[in-house]
């Protein structure tokens, strides 16, 4: 790593003090000693694969380690690396004693004699579990919402009956190598005139004149390439969605750019190393910090670079802490701060903070600061992507579901008006009829799932409002379960509550219901269909208490501790009815509801012996008295 060739931080320290601060920042170190076949790992390389101290390391128990599918892969690097055709740089994954699989990133140098063959490797070694999850779960939600785009049409434009453009989304823009404001108020025609004179035209020509949904695939004229139109008329104009056949090949190129840009960020290791007094002051400082906050080593030499200016406001009593956990331990752990660019830029990092003493001399810290930066704007992008994602999907679903109930209603009044109608003519209207049906439930379905995410782009950017007053929780919850046995009347659901009087709280009707829905529905899907499921609400401790109980197969403790967490699905527990599991959006959106309401939420169950999921509200007249 790039912190291996910088020496002047460390000038002056002895073994102890390097290694308790490579220690500190989750470094693991190891030596190979290739002439006598000698591994050497330090402890907290041990820890890293699980091992315990004074186990023998030989490279068999090195790859016996490792993850099956990696051993032979990470073998065979090694040998090119050791014959020069490659850096020595590699991930893999580690399976410790206990089952749990961990993910590692080594990088080291390779000693050679005069000769060039090799004498010595030296290495160290850092955990990146955490990242790995967090680029699978930003791949997951990309599949996801991919998923989406590819059920529906990605580009659109609304027209008025002039045939100008009202409305007009980024991606047929793009389509057109414009921005939408510059096709505004445009007429389709002047914009597109390659149109003119082809059966795009004939086709939108006539859905406006006729007032008739058309749905047609061609190439397209501008665009050049294969795709499929939708056509709805309106009152006061029309909407044309277009999907592009080449749009999932688009997202995967986009994607593979995306971890490509990551990729280069790691190998770069640009990691910073600061010696600081207790005051937090920067004492010396490596290039890659220099660089990172944007100062010059002399600025550095001549006492320019003060605590007090690159540190931020919110970010100072968490340094304070964290010196004085390094002065009572030694170590204080890594943790998230943010610096002041000498430009006035805020950079997040995580930074590992170790104490070295020298005699006669007052106390100095060893710090190893890696940015953050990239990853907060991939989080920032992700959700910038749910939320104009949701807002753009949910125009199409409302036509598609406003088409399929048409297309119902204009056949029952066909079966009703017509005396014609043979058994085997109303048995095949009843099927369409069916398939509707499903069609509407399935738009629903993604509905709720564009709201939700919807929802959680205004968690995240901390627009999501609430309309506040005082309700009663008994009728909203009897309300919600009476919804409910509509939509499953085969099932059991049962209301229960010691008291018919209200139980008032100040909430969000419409939010609270949405919670116990979630509840209610999670139950439906995971519960035996011949068990009852139950609802309650009771009183205690100037609090309200909700709670919705199955019979199902029940969650081990495991899987009770990241059930809250977006995006976290359920694996292990198989659904007993309805569709296919969501987004794993459902849990996270009812903890952050309730919190915003100053309540909890928390689940009580085990394997085989069903669930019980609670929300707790503090009463209405406990709002502003003072805790027990």
């Amino acid at each position: 790593m790039a912190y291996l060739h910088q020496q002047e931080p460390t000038a002056g320290m002895d073994e102890t003090e390097i290694q308790l601060a490579l220690r500190a920042s989750g470094v693991g170190t190891w030596n190979w000693n290739l002439l006598t076949n000698e591994l050497v790992w330090t402890d907290q390389k041990r820890a890293l694969f699980g091992v315990p101290p004074g186990t023998p390391i030989t490279y068999e128990l090195f790859l016996s380690l490792l993850h099956p599918d990696d051993r032979e892969i990470t073998h065979q690097r090694n040998l090119r690396a050791l014959a020069g055709q490659q850096e020595y740089k590699k991930d893999y994954r580690v399976i410790w004693p206990d089952g749990s699989v961990h993910w590692l990133t080594d990088q080291a140098h390779v000693r050679r004699d005069e000769t060039g063959k090799p004498i010595q490797v030296i290495g160290a070694t850092v955990d990146v579990t955490e990242q790995k999850q967090r680029e699978a779960q930003l791949q997951q939600a990309k599949d996801q919402i991919s998923t989406i785009l590819d059920s529906i049409t990605d580009a659109f434009v609304g027209l008025d009956t002039q045939w100008r453009y009202r409305y007009v989304n980024r991606r047929l823009a793009a389509l057109h190598g414009k921005t939408p404001e510059a096709m505004l108020g445009k007429s389709m025609w002047d914009v597109a005139p390659a149109l003119l004179g082809t059966p795009f035209e004939d086709y939108y020509r006539t859905a406006m004149q006729n007032g008739q949904t058309i749905h047609f695939e061609g190439i397209h004229p501008v665009f050049k390439i294969w795709v499929e139109v939708h056509v709805y008329p309106q009152p006061d104009g029309m909407t044309i969605y277009i999907h592009d056949i080449s749009e999932r090949k688009q997202v995967e190129e986009e994607l593979r750019e995306s971890e490509a840009r990551f990729q280069r960020l790691r190998e770069a290791n640009i990691i910073g190393i600061i010696t600081t007094d207790e005051q937090g002051n920067v004492l010396d400082a490596n290039d890659a910090f220099l660089a990172l906050l944007g100062y010059t080593r002399a600025e550095l030499e001549t006492g320019q670079i003060v605590w007090n200016t690159i540190t931020s406001q919110e970010s100072r009593e968490r340094d304070c802490a964290a010196i004085e956990e390094a002065l009572r331990t030694g170590i204080a752990w890594p943790y998230e701060k943010e610096y002041i660019a000498k430009d006035g830029r805020r950079i997040p990092v995580l930074i590992g903070r170790a104490l070295f003493r020298r005699e006669g001399a007052p106390p100095q810290f060893l710090c190893f600061v890696l940015d953050l930066t990239a990853r907060k704007e991939a989080e920032r992008q992700k959700d910038i992507f749910l939320g104009i994602t949701g807002h753009e999907l949910r125009t199409p679903l409302a036509a598609l579901k406003g088409t399929l109930q048409l297309l119902y209603r204009r056949i029952n009044r066909f079966i009703k008006r017509t005396d014609q109608v043979t058994p085997e003519m109303t048995t095949l209207f009843a099927g369409i009829q069916e398939h509707l049906l499903e069609g509407v439930r399935q738009v629903d379905i993604q509905t709720r799932l564009v709201d939700d995410l919807l929802d959680i782009s205004r968690i995240t950017t901390g627009t999501l409002n609430l309309s506040l007053q005082s309700c009663d929780l008994v009728s909203i919850v009897r309300e919600t379960v009476e919804d409910l046995r509509l939509v499953a009347p085969q099932r059991q659901l049962l209301f229960e509550t010691p008291q018919e009087t209200p139980i008032t709280v100040m909430a969000d009707p419409t939010r609270i219901q949405q919670v116990v829905t979630n509840y209610l529905t999670n139950a439906l899907r995971y519960s035996y269909v011949d068990q009852p499921i139950s609802t309650g609400i009771l009183v205690q401790n100037h609090m309200a208490h909700v709670w919705v109980r199955d019979r199902g197969p029940g969650l081990a403790k495991e899987a009770q501790a990241n059930i809250w967490q977006c995006f976290h699905q359920v694996k292990e527990v198989p659904l007993q009815s309805g569709s296919e599991k969501g987004l794993g959006l459902g849990l996270y959106l009812c903890k952050t509801l309730i919190e915003q309401h100053h309540g909890t939420v928390d689940v009580e169950s085990s394997p085989g012996g069903g669930a019980t999921f609670w929300f707790h509200l503090p009463l209405a007249h406990a709002q502003n008295a003072p805790l027990p």
